[in-house]
């Protein structure tokens, strides 16, 4: 590993998904530790809400309870993101997923994998 210092990625904004346990929870107090702002997601309300609280509460992390395989829940997601960016001021990329998504998709299905 490097050991170049990192400029804070203070001001910008991650979601996290799986963020109440595992790889998930060490991502999230690596990108809270590194000054990103975070919207975590997870089926446990208690763990995620506790991690958010640790890591600053409403100025530093919205937690989201969602269930990644349901679309409903997906799109609260979502909306819960965007809200906080635009909250928090800044707009930045939401990558990636701790887990496996809904089965379905916004496009037809042809039957065919």
């Amino acid at each position: 590993m490097s050991n170049e210092t990192k400029a804070p990625a203070s001001g910008r904004v991650l979601m996290i998904t799986g963020a109440s346990s595992g790889i998930g929870a060490a991502t999230t107090r690596r990108a809270g530790a590194e000054g990103w702002r975070l919207v975590l997601a997870a089926r446990s309300s208690d763990r995620l809400d506790a991690l958010a609280k640790e890591l600053g509460g409403g100025e530093r992390a919205l937690a989201v309870r969602c269930d990644v395989t349901e679309w409903e829940d997906q799109q609260r997601l979502c909306a819960a993101a965007l809200e906080a960016s635009a909250a928090w001021m800044r707009s930045s990329p939401m990558p990636g997923s701790a887990g496996r998504g809904a089965s379905s998709t916004t496009l037809p299905s042809t039957g065919e994998r």
